[in-house]
């Protein structure tokens, strides 16, 4: 993990973001849409049983946040314009809009 500061709006850098970030704090908006995620995946029969038939719990987990991170970074590429780090944090930025999706904090 290398978190710089710097802006990006690809979604190949935002999943690497969101994996890197995923050992930190997520926002109570990030926490929001990942409740969202959770649901529509458990609802979803071809992620379900592929899980399901998995034996070993960490390639589910492993599954789990692969899909849950592919998901989130289509819905937040779909609502704001770019996406920047700055001071341990990640932040998704729409017009003037700036919001917190995740903190690093290091103690």
């Amino acid at each position: 993990m290398f978190i710089k500061n710097q802006e990006f709006k690809d979604e190949e850098t935002l999943l690497e973001m969101l994996f890197d970030f995923g050992i930190g704090d997520p926002s109570p908006l990030l926490k929001e849409m990942i409740a969202v995620i959770d649901k529509e995946l458990e609802q979803n029969m071809a992620y379900t049983a592929y899980r399901d038939s998995l034996q070993d719990e960490d390639d589910r987990i492993e599954l789990y946040i692969e899909e849950r991170d592919l998901v989130l970074a289509e819905k937040l590429l779909a609502q704001y314009e770019l996406f920047e780090i700055e001071d341990k944090k990640l932040y998704a930025v729409k017009g003037l809009t700036r919001d917190l999706l995740y903190e690093l904090n290091f103690v």
